[in-house]
């Protein structure tokens, strides 16, 4: 198998997987996290449900983008859509992915100052905030990206906005800066943590405070696991993204071979970086037992209310027949 003909296999079949994974694992985190009462007394759950729309979305538009159909090459108003909603949900989920980190590392301090940082009402008032941020900055995607008839492509019709694109918002918004972010809350609550583990004060709490503490810690468990995955799926596309864009004007001297290699990298990493898209539940399930003892539960109250709602219907049916004999 030739590389080109890789990239070319890995560019069609990564947004199916993609989306047959994350799509199910996303509702299913969205169902968990809204209906468990536990997790509803958490402020991350806010940032967790927004992270998990963002990741539909996301996983959405990558699929669309694959077929040919719906691709952004088709129409003008394909192209600018596309274009617009991908950068939005991709940096809309990033900066959820930010906020849990932030609001773990707040809940894990130890000044009451910074703990009152991490609250419902904070989570509440952000919530909406990504999705009108992120909005408004990339308006002039819908402006300046349409389809080129020529080259029957979709492309920057604005050369000034091209490079702030290319060299600004693409590369440090939805991936350089989450990345330094997550990987300084997540060591700097890495180090709360210890602090709390090595301190010698125990505290009496009532049952119902010790049963919300053990989630706000398995909360705690399942963001940091989240954040160190998302940091190891985001480093390669970092990496390919600063290289890309220091060997920019050497664009024209590259050979076919160069070119070829270097667009199997950018079709690896990228299915790499979608990964943090795809597997948020996959990482709360295998990462936290509470919330896996919480699935089992609700399956098994499922089934049961099922085998429960059988029963009276299956009643009659038997008894009618014999009443109708009997009275013969």
């Amino acid at each position: 198998m030739s590389v080109l003909q890789a990239a070319a296999d890995l560019s069609f079949w990564s947004p199916i997987i993609l989306f047959s994974i994350g799509v199910p694992g996303a509702f299913v985190s969205l169902i968990v996290f809204t209906t468990t009462k536990q997790c509803r007394h958490s402020p991350t759950v806010y940032y967790v449900v927004g992270q998990s729309l963002s990741d539909v979305a996301i996983l959405l538009i990558v699929l669309l983008q694959s077929i040919p159909s719906t691709s952004m090459s088709t129409s003008s108003i394909s192209c600018k859509l596309l274009v617009f909603f991908s950068q939005l949900t991709v940096a809309s989920a990033m900066t959820f992915l930010c906020l849990s980190a932030f609001d773990r590392w707040a809940c894990t301090s130890r000044s009451v100052t910074v703990r009152q940082l991490s609250s419902l009402h904070t989570a509440r008032c952000i919530f909406p905030f990504p999705f009108i941020v992120w909005t408004l900055i990339n308006i002039p995607y819908l402006i300046y990206c349409d389809v080129l008839p020529s080259i029957s492509s979709c492309v920057f019709t604005n050369a000034f906005f091209a490079r702030v694109s290319v060299y600004f918002l693409a590369p440090i918004f939805s991936t350089l800066l989450p990345l330094f972010v997550l990987m300084v809350f997540c060591m700097l609550t890495y180090r709360n943590i210890r602090l709390v583990t090595h301190s010698h004060v125990q505290q009496q709490q009532q049952p119902i405070r010790a049963r919300s503490s053990m989630w706000e810690q398995q909360m705690t468990r399942m963001m940091i696991a989240q954040t160190v995955f998302s940091v190891l799926c985001t480093l390669p596309r970092s990496i390919f993204l600063i290289y890309t864009i220091a060997t920019v004007d050497g664009r024209a001297m590259r050979s076919y071979d160069q070119i070829v290699v270097e667009l199997l990298i950018d079709q690896i990493t990228l299915f790499i970086l979608s990964l943090n898209f795809a597997s948020s539940f996959y990482i709360y399930f295998l990462s936290s037992a509470r919330l896996r003892a919480t699935i089992r539960s609700s399956m098994r109250d499922l089934f049961t209310l099922k085998h429960n709602q059988v029963v009276p219907f299956s009643m009659p049916l038997s008894t009618h027949p014999f009443t109708a004999t009997k009275q013969h």
